[in-house]
């Protein structure tokens, strides 16, 4: 993160969520985003111990770590924070944004996610705090958003106060499940992955098991 002091805020795109492992689809959203919205850069957070998610089906940190660090390597306003990972327990993206809103006041925080994800945001831990801390980034499943998206977004703005900016952005049909099930089923994930990731995954045999 930056210290940086400015007029303007620094606009800090965030990126969450286990990466596991990252793929091409979360580097084009991310490049869309900065691209769209002038961010000065994008972070990526993995998460450390997710509360939604079984940690049995997740990759250590430190090798998730280690395949963004190799797939954002040639993007000098893409960048990798261990913040959440160096985190002991569960971690919480209403306390996240929190500390960095407390800890960076030079900085506005553009939390980027996916359509599916903003429909059940309000289960997820003290939404408002979620809404308070950050813009609210939201990538529609088909390129364009549709009736029911922009219902919610309006419903979110409405009830939150919530700023929601939903991204023109290409529908990337990857996910990380369907990587590793392709490298269990022995298929090839070229173009799936950057080529130094791919790389790495099949030379420390990530995702066989």
């Amino acid at each position: 993160m930056s210290n940086n002091n400015k007029n303007n805020k620094i606009k800090t795109g965030i990126i969450g969520g286990t990466f596991n492992p990252i793929h091409m689809g979360h580097l084009i959203l991310a490049e869309n985003a900065y691209d769209t919205l002038g961010l000065d850069k994008v972070v990526f957070m993995p998460t450390g111990r997710s509360y939604l998610k079984d940690p049995s089906a997740i990759l250590p940190a430190p090798d998730r770590i280690e395949l963004i660090r190799e797939a954002i390597r040639d993007n000098d306003h893409f960048e990798i924070s261990e913040y959440e990972t160096n985190k002991s327990g569960n971690t919480y993206t209403c306390e996240t944004l929190s500390e960095l809103n407390a800890q960076y006041p030079d900085e506005e925080f553009y939390f980027i996610i996916g359509e599916d994800s903003v429909y059940n945001i309000e289960s997820w831990r003290e939404p408002q705090t979620i809404f308070d801390n950050c813009i609210l980034v939201v990538a529609p499943r088909d390129h364009e958003p549709d009736d029911k998206l922009i219902g919610i977004k309006e419903y979110l703005t409405d009830k939150y106060g919530a700023r929601i900016v939903l991204l023109d952005a290409p529908d990337i049909d990857i996910s990380s499940s369907m990587i590793r099930k392709r490298i269990k089923e022995k298929k090839t994930i070229r173009y799936y992955v950057s080529d130094g990731v791919r790389d790495m995954i099949l030379n420390r045999g990530f995702y066989i098991k």
